[in-house]
């Protein structure tokens, strides 16, 4: 957006209303469970919500001169996957699980180095899951993303078995149960990471549990250089 600050509006119902009227009421914004620090508005009997709240549903935005090009799709690139967003101690929610990264650190194990993210997950259904039939992929689903937009997945192996298989993915978690660990991945990069990308499979929990996800997009993005 050429450095610029464009504040975009979408009317629910539709696009293409100039906002030339007074601002009639603000609203609190919840999106996906999470408040947001925008507001929606009302204008002339009609509600506006921001692109941000767009975003955080997994939706795409850019403007080009009068135009504002919307995209459920991700733009492409690990780093671009439509996916819910927060901040480190943020929790967010697909409708399935519940989770937060709360911390960022390098490790240095038996000649082993890498950055861990201390990770929480909570069961948010009424029921016994499965973590592997329940949304969570293998351990290369999960990625570290850097400011200079290298990226590492986690690798199989030991430190896969200890810090995500045993405790989140072959774990059958109970209802409204939490699991912390600490997600590890090997790197020899001195620099943090600034984005932990969670990948999550759409596919099983509909056949296995009758249970939806409540965004298209329930994949999980934490950025690592912001807290809440």
């Amino acid at each position: 957006m050429n450095n610029r600050r464009i504040l975009v509006w979408l009317v629910v119902g539709g696009l293409g209303l100039v906002l030339a009227q007074a601002v009639q009421r603000q609203l609190n914004l919840v999106v996906n469970g999470q408040a947001q620090s925008s507001k929606a508005i009302v204008v002339g009997g009609q509600t506006y919500v921001p692109v941000s709240a767009l975003r955080a549903l997994g939706v795409t935005a850019s403007v080009s001169g009068n135009t504002v090009n919307l995209s459920a799709q991700a733009a492409g690139g690990a780093d671009q996957r439509a996916s819910l967003e927060g901040c480190l101690n943020e929790w967010l929610s697909n409708g399935i699980w519940r989770a937060r990264a709360t911390r960022v650190e390098p490790f240095d194990e038996n000649g082993l180095k890498g950055w861990a993210i201390d990770f929480e997950v909570r069961n948010a259904t009424n029921r016994t899951l499965e973590a592997w039939n329940a949304g969570f992929k293998d351990p290369s689903s999960l990625t570290l993303a850097f400011a200079s937009g290298a990226t590492e997945r986690m690798e199989g192996g030991a430190l896969a078995r200890e810090s995500y298989e045993a405790k989140i993915y072959n774990a059958a978690i109970p209802q409204g149960a939490a699991v912390t660990t600490k997600l590890k991945f090997r790197s020899d990069r001195t620099d943090p990471p600034t984005k932990l990308l969670i990948e999550m499979d759409t596919s099983n929990i509909k056949q296995k549990y009758n249970l939806a996800f409540s965004t298209p997009n329930p994949s999980l993005r934490f950025k690592l250089d912001c807290s809440r």
